[in-house]
């Protein structure tokens, strides 16, 4: 059995221990523990996370820069971007196991034909964001004041906390393992996150060509009339 293969199915034994007492498999658990070889698996479980770590995912460190960047593109493209939040889609998890998907919310206004060029530009970025929907209000002349959406995907992390606590109760020795098993919990999330990378990343290229295709020509009336349009990844654009 390799390293990795070892690390990651101690792991899964632990969670199982913690619900299903029973000493012999306890016992047996920490032996393996306790003849582990902590630095080779430690270099084993920290070669494959580079491996496997996801550019396109929006991590709790990439906030600041992407909500920059959807500003920069905004007044690139002559909007006025009035707020960005970042908020966690609920139940979303339920479709998509291991993978959590957050929005950015934009509140922004100009004018009406500077929207696809900002929808355009702030696909230009690392993180893979999949624009959701657009609702705008408009003024006769082209004043638009609405929100748009942009939809971000990131590893649903577990719980690591429990592993340190459990193997502080353990046999003695078997503690120095904890870094390496919560390593080996963030690798099987990259992994579960990895599974539809590319299913995400051709939704989130289909949505832009969408984009690209509907709003053109559906806001030139628009800008001469007024009126409230709203458009969807799933279902296109409707003019109210």
């Amino acid at each position: 059995m390799g390293v990795q293969a070892l690390i990651v199915g101690t792991l899964a034994w632990m969670a199982l221990s913690t619900t299903t007492p029973s000493e012999p498999a306890i016992t047996d658990l920490e032996q393996r523990l306790l003849a582990l070889d902590i630095p080779t698996a430690t270099a084993a479980v920290e070669r494959a996370l580079s491996e496997v770590e996801n550019p396109t995912a929006l991590r709790d460190t990439d906030v600041l820069r992407v909500t920059s960047f959807l500003a920069l593109a905004g007044s690139g493209a002559g909007l006025l971007v009035e707020d960005i939040q970042i908020e966690v889609v609920p139940g979303a998890h339920q479709v998509d196991a291991g993978v959590e998907v957050v929005e950015a919310i934009i509140d922004i206004r100009g004018d009406l034909y500077d929207l696809p060029i900002f929808v355009d530009g702030a696909h230009r970025q690392r993180a893979v964001g999949a624009l959701q929907s657009l609702a705008f209000d408009v003024q006769p002349g082209g004043e638009a004041h609405g929100r748009v959406r942009f939809r971000y995907y990131r590893p649903s992390f577990q719980e690591t906390a429990w592993i340190g606590a459990w193997l502080a109760t353990s046999t003695a020795g078997a503690a120095a393992a904890t870094d390496v098993l919560v390593s080996a919990s963030e690798l099987q999330s990259w992994r579960a996150f990895n599974e539809r990378g590319q299913e995400r990343h051709r939704h989130a290229m289909t949505a832009r060509a969408r984009a690209a295709r509907e709003l053109p020509p559906n806001l030139v009336d628009l800008r001469s009339t007024g009126g409230r349009f709203v458009w969807d990844a799933d279902a296109g654009i409707a003019i109210r």
